[in-house]
Order: structure tokens, then C-alpha cells, then sequence
């Protein structure tokens, strides 16, 4: 039973979508926290799960690149973790605007 979004949100990657999120979040709780129906703590949320994956990710990956990792595998993994650290940083700032919007 997911909310109704008045936007589509998602990171510049495309790589996290709030549905996806949302879904995770009905996956993992037998009972949705009461916070989840209010629309700006339901975002507000949302950028701290964007912004903690990310980062987690974007560290796990470039801790697996050395000097010897192929050019044809290196490449394209700097380029993930480059465009990981744009959704962390995407996901600080809507977070700062939320919480101004907010006060």
C-alpha cells in the first residue's frame, strides 16, 4: 500500500527511487512507522536511505579498485562510484532543503 507521492522522486543516477524505497520500507516492517504518512518526513527519510546507500556503495566499490584492476573494468567502475558520490551529495542537499522548507 504505498503513498501517494505529489512528486517522482529519484537521484540523478536513477539509480534510487523513492517507490523503491517505499517498497523496501513495507518489506521490512510488519507496521509502517506513523512518520511514514507524513509526506515531508517520508522524503525527509528518503534522502538519508539515498544518501547512506550511496555512499556505502560508492565506498565498497572503490575499496575493490587497485592500481592492477583492467582498464576495462576500472573505467566504468570510477565512473560508478563518481556518479554514486552525486546521488550522496543530491540526497544531502534535498535533505537541507527539507528541513529549511520545514522550519
Amino acid at each position: 500500500m504505498t503513498p501517494a507521492s505529489t512528486t517522482t522522486e529519484r537521484s540523478p543516477s536513477g539509480l534510487f527511487r523513492m517507490s523503491a524505497w517505499e517498497g523496501e520500507m513495507e518489506r521490512s516492517y510488519p507496521q509502517l512507522p506513523r512518520w511514514y504518512w507524513n509526506e515531508a518526513e517520508r522524503r525527509k527519510q528518503y534522502a538519508r536511505w539515498v544518501e547512506a546507500e550511496a555512499e556505502s556503495l560508492a565506498l565498497r566499490l572503490a575499496g575493490l579498485l587497485r592500481p592492477d584492476t583492467p582498464a576495462d573494468a576500472a573505467g566504468p567502475a570510477r565512473l560508478l562510484v563518481e556518479s554514486l558520490a552525486r546521488d550522496a551529495e543530491w540526497a544531502r542537499r534535498l535533505e537541507d532543503r527539507l528541513l529549511r522548507n520545514a522550519a
